[in-house]
């Protein structure tokens, strides 16, 4: 038995794409025209920093057992990591994405950053599970973003706490938000904020304090079953 678990180890470690696997996918895709494809693979980081991708990438299914980062990337499609796992942190700050940001049930066992995103698409994040904070702080999004069912919760790390909240200090949304049944263990902070079309936040549950203060919602919101700890307006 011992020696079948090692032989199991070292058949994940080969299956493991390691960066210049990432690389090479992305210059095939490149040449070949087509998105970025990682759908069903094991990859042990997936760093694109400052980097343009020309085409959206696929990540339904993946698992990624460190750290994902576009941090100021420039990607030209939609991301989708429908039903995937990232093992730490998804860290997309300042990336300008040129579709939509898809996290249908992913798992994410880390915070997701995209503080001054830019989005051109939609943002879903529904039935997703993320274990720390998710940040739309100062960020744009043209189309809905979508937590419908999504649970956002603390994070425990030797001796630290990160709070499960949800900050969307003045986060530009020219589509809806869509939280319905979300459980936020946390707070909600939608101060400055900006949303054209309806917030609705029936049946979310929400830790902590959920923040409206000089948000615009223009379509109005709903509260209706909203659970809350205190609700600042």
């Amino acid at each position: 038995m011992y020696n079948n678990l090692i032989l199991t180890d070292m058949n994940i470690e080969k299956n493991v794409l390691n960066q210049t696997d990432v690389e090479e996918e992305i210059r095939k895709a490149e040449l070949q025209r087509r998105d970025v494809n990682f759908e069903g693979k094991i990859i042990s980081s997936l760093i694109l920093q400052r980097r343009k991708i020309d085409k959206g990438i696929n990540l339904k299914n993946a698992v990624v057992l460190h750290v994902i980062s576009f941090e100021s990337a420039v990607i030209g499609g939609t991301v989708d990591l429908s039903g995937a796992t990232v093992k730490e942190s998804f860290f997309a700050g300042s990336t300008a994405i040129d579709g939509d940001l898809i996290l249908i049930d992913a798992k994410i066992s880390g915070v997701v950053n995209l503080i001054s995103a830019t989005v051109r698409g939609c943002v879903n994040v529904e039935r997703a599970v993320i274990s720390g904070f998710l940040s739309l702080a100062r960020a744009q999004i043209r189309d809905d973003v979508i937590l419908r069912k999504a649970k956002i919760n603390d994070a425990y790390h030797v001796g630290l706490i990160v709070k499960g909240d949800i900050y969307m200090r003045d986060a530009l949304i020219t589509g809806g938000f869509d939280a319905r049944e979300a459980f936020i263990e946390g707070s909600l902070d939608m101060l400055n904020a900006y949303v054209a079309n309806l917030v609705n936040l029936q049946s979310a549950q929400i830790g902590e304090g959920l923040i409206m203060k000089n948000a615009n919602f223009k379509s109005g919101v709903d509260l209706a079953g909203t659970k809350s700890k205190e609700i600042i307006q």
